[in-house]
C-alpha cells in the first residue's frame, strides 16, 4: 500500500472518531438538555434553551455529516467553533488553558481542520 493510500486511510479513521465523539455528546446532551441549558445560562448565552438545542443538533447532525464523510469540507467548521467557544468560555475560565480538556479541544479542532482542508479520506457517502 503506497503512502497516499495510508493517507486516505488516517483520515478516513480520523473522521470516524471525530464523528463518533461528537455523535455521543449530542445524544448525552439530548439526554439530559437541562445539562447544556444550565451551563449556557451559567456563562450568559441569551436564550439558552434555543443555544442549547442548537448546540446538541449541530453535535448530533454535522457529528454524523464527518462520521459519513459528508460534504467535510463544510460540516467541520460549525464544530470547529462549537470546541472554540467551549475552550474559550467554559474549559479556560474554570480549568485553565494548560487543561487536560483545553487540550482535548484543541486536538479535536486540529483534527476538524484537517478533515476540511484534507479532504475525507476514504469509505465515504460522496465518492
Amino acid at each position: 500500500m503506497d503512502r497516499m493510500s495510508h493517507d486516505l486511510i488516517w483520515r478516513a479513521v480520523l473522521r470516524a472518531l471525530i464523528g463518533i465523539m461528537f455523535i455521543t455528546s449530542g445524544i448525552k446532551k439530548l439526554l439530559d438538555p437541562s445539562g447544556p441549558t444550565g451551563m449556557l445560562a451559567g456563562i450568559g448565552f441569551p436564550f439558552p434553551v434555543v443555544f442549547a438545542w442548537i448546540l446538541l443538533l449541530s453535535e448530533m447532525i454535522f457529528g454524523l455529516c464527518i462520521l459519513i464523510g459528508f460534504k467535510t469540507k463544510w460540516t467541520a467548521w460549525p464544530l470547529v467553533i462549537v470546541l472554540l467557544i467551549a475552550d474559550i468560555m467554559v474549559v479556560i475560565p474554570s480549568a485553565g488553558i494548560t487543561s487536560t480538556g483545553s487540550f482535548f479541544h484543541l486536538i479535536g479542532i486540529a483534527g476538524l481542520i484537517t478533515i476540511a482542508l484534507g479532504g475525507p479520506g476514504k469509505w465515504t457517502v460522496t465518492r
